[in-house]
């Protein structure tokens, strides 16, 4: 029953964002919350990276893809919570950046299948992570 969650929220997401280049009026108005948006489109996208990383990176062109799909989605998710208020202080606004912008560095080494861009990109991603998580994730998910 969950699995039509990510994609119904994620064209509401990017549909409505896409929206506001297109349509004098656009308001964007926050549907998920923080939490939502962490579990049900970022853990999986970065559940589909660690599996690759812990199989010793893409392997073939089908696994770069995937690669470079889970960096973009967690890059548009990162820009979501910037969005509707969510922003609690500069932890959040500067952590949401950092993935914004390693995300496409991480996107680009996927996109050249070149595993030292890749990886790089991946460890900004990660630091981009810590500096919100440190503040406003002090436990770990005990879900």
């Amino acid at each position: 029953m969950k699995a039509w969650i990510l994609p119904a929220v994620l064209a509401l997401a990017l549909t409505g964002v896409g929206s506001a280049d297109n349509h004098e009026g656009f308001e964007y108005k926050k549907v998920a919350t923080p939490h939502d948006i962490m579990e049900m489109v970022v853990k999986p996208s970065m559940g589909k990276i660690n599996a690759m990383k812990k199989a010793g990176g893409p392997a073939n062109k089908k696994e770069w893809k995937t690669a470079n799909a889970a960096a973009s989605i967690i890059g548009e998710a990162s820009q979501l919570m910037l969005l509707g208020g969510r922003v609690k202080d500069d932890a959040w606004r500067n952590g949401a950046n950092e993935v914004i912008a390693a995300a496409g560095k991480t996107m680009m080494g996927a996109y050249r299948m070149d595993m030292e861009s890749y990886s790089a990109g991946l460890e900004a991603m990660s630091a981009g992570c810590k500096t919100c998580h440190k503040v406003h994730k002090k436990d770990k998910d005990k879900s």
